[in-house]
């Protein structure tokens, strides 16, 4: 073999190896950005960052939000009866769970019901933890209700909402 070949062949060796460093430098840095990417991505359902005191937490207090959001209103129903003439009372059911990660010790629930336009025409705020069960544990379930009365005759049932105002955990 002549120098020629040789050195021919050596460029050769050298550009394979150099490309083959490129290839595994692209593929460390995709794995990185793939792995970069899965944590942030998972990071997000992580509940909020726990309050210091153990303080009743209403809208406007820190993290309120990102709990409030955590208590999940589910399967809310609504039954009418009548009280007196010209009188109506709403019962409102639903399933409350804790996905907040923490054992709630009060929870402060609101019932609204609306009329066609849409505009609330009776609402009452009931704290259902302790009133109606002692506490919520992580991922348990409870039945809340809440009855609204003076409720005007003929507003439809499924016009109705019941959502979390306030907490406060163990």
């Amino acid at each position: 073999m002549s120098d020629r070949d040789l050195s021919s062949m050596r460029r050769s060796k050298l550009r394979f190896s150099d490309s083959f460093a490129s290839l595994l430098f692209g593929g460390a840095v995709l794995i990185a950005l793939f792995t970069f990417f899965y944590v942030e991505r998972n990071r997000t359902g992580v509940a909020p960052e726990r309050p210091a005191s153990k303080e009743f937490l209403r809208a406007g207090s820190p993290g309120f939000e990102q709990y409030r959001r955590l208590i999940d209103v589910e399967w809310l129903e609504a039954t009418q009866t009548s009280q007196a003439p010209g009188a109506t009372v709403m019962e409102l059911t639903a399933t409350l769970r804790n996905s907040t990660g923490r054992t709630v010790n009060e929870l402060e629930v609101r019932g609204v019901v609306f009329n066609e336009k849409k505009e609330p025409v009776g609402t009452r705020s009931v704290s259902v933890i302790p009133k109606q069960q002692a506490s919520l544990k992580p991922n348990e379930t409870m039945k809340a209700r809440i009855q609204v009365e003076g409720v005007p005759p003929g507003v439809h049932r499924k016009e109705v909402n019941m959502e979390v105002t306030g907490l406060r955990f163990e």
